[in-house]
């Protein structure tokens, strides 16, 4: 700073005062400067205009201007120039008022000195620096998230178009098998061999492709926070028994012992009952899947406070520890080598859970099994009037 030339712009009407602020610029040494003077506030926006100013010495009472007005007008037509303020008034709720209405800092000419005045001077400075900077980096995120946005709405409406379509267009293809199901049997020819699992491989590929939709829209909302979910009061035990119904099939073939124990007094869950049966069906379905044959599977819930805790544990090979950070990641895979999935699944369980302000959380040990915990609001009955 002291071999850089500082361009000062002087607003005093007082040629006394204008004289001293000269005089303790001029004693200091420390700062190179060049100072221009002008008695109005009209002659300083002319100077401004005009360029070639870097910091404003303002006096607060001019006869064109008075107050904190001053400040507001000079901020008008210098708004990247740091302001102080140099007034009579020994006030200290007009000197915050003044640092409140944009001035970098507030001196009373009685007080002054010549260290002080360039330092007030030098602060000045560096505070609007960084106060520039910092709002040319708000500006440009605003517009970085602007263009995001623009981005997000494009890819949503593309997503509701395709998905519309691609829903139409698979809802045709069963039809169609359906009918050419029935057309064969018509014809006294049978549905064994190839062509009964080419029709099953049908059937199966479009159950495929819809969940895949559904995964999509359902991420895509829970990016947008637009997920929709209806709260109800619902039954632990009857939702985790229906969840269950899912995987019984696989379970059994596969020889896991499942186990589900529900605690005595667990009250009603606050939830979407369709939701909340995706999760717990995508949380076994995992639990199924990683967990080998002899294995065992259990399901818990408990109430605690205003909270209902479910739990899904199973006996398989785990997740390390570097992973375990990233499941809930879209597009990650639950284990290596898993060839099934999208990598949605944990994702979207998780925003269903936080739209029911829940949580849902995760720990393992490699080679021991995982466990996957959410909670929910517990359903609340009001308590009856007290009579007056």
């Amino acid at each position: 700073m002291p071999d850089t030339l500082v361009r000062i712009l002087l607003v005093e009407d007082n040629p006394g005062d204008a004289r001293l602020i000269r005089e303790l610029l001029r004693d200091a040494g420390s700062l190179r400067c060049e100072v221009v003077h002008e008695q109005r506030l009209s002659g300083a926006r002319e100077r401004c205009a005009a360029g070639g100013v870097d910091v404003v010495l303002l006096d607060l009472s001019l006869p064109d201007a008075h107050g904190l007005q001053t400040v507001a007008e000079c901020l008008r037509f210098a708004p990247t120039l740091p302001i102080v303020v140099l007034t009579g008034l020994d006030d200290e709720s007009v000197a915050v008022q003044a640092v409140q209405a944009g001035a970098q800092d507030y001196l009373v000419k009685g007080q002054v000195e010549s260290t002080l005045l360039v330092r007030s001077i030098r602060y000045a400075m560096e505070r609007k620096r960084l106060d520039l900077e910092r709002q040319q980096m708000l500006a440009r995120e605003r517009e970085v998230r602007s263009v995001a946005e623009a981005a997000v709405r494009a890819r949503d409406e593309v997503l509701r178009v395709v998905s519309h379509d691609l829903g139409n267009s698979l809802s045709a293809v069963k039809i169609h098998a359906v009918v050419l199901g029935r057309v064969l049997e018509q014809r006294g020819e049978p549905l064994e061999g190839e062509v009964e699992t080419r029709l099953t491989a049908i059937r199966d590929l479009v159950g495929q492709m819809h969940r895949l939709r559904q995964d999509l829209l359902d991420i895509a909302s829970i990016e947008a926070g637009q997920l929709s979910v209806e709260p109800r009061p619902q039954d632990p035990r009857g939702l985790i028994e229906a969840a269950v119904q899912t995987i019984r099939d696989r379970v059994e073939e596969k020889g896991i012992r499942l186990e589900v124990e529900v605690a005595p007094g667990t009250p009603a869950v606050l939830a979407d009952r369709d939701r909340l049966l995706q999760v717990l069906g995508n949380l076994l379905g995992n639990a199924t899947k990683f967990t080998p044959e002899g294995g065992r599977i259990s399901v818990t819930a408990r109430g605690a406070g205003a909270e209902v805790h479910i739990q899904v544990e199973d006996s398989g090979v785990g997740i390390p520890a570097e992973h375990l950070p990233h499941i809930f990641d879209r597009f990650w895979r639950l284990r290596s080598g898993n060839p099934g999935g999208t990598g949605l699944g944990l994702a979207i369980a998780r925003g269903i859970v936080e739209a029911h302000g829940g949580t849902l959380g995760a720990r393992s040990t490699p080679g021991e099994g995982t466990t996957l915990s959410l909670t929910l609001p517990a359903h609340v009955e009001p308590r009856p009037a007290t009579p007056s």
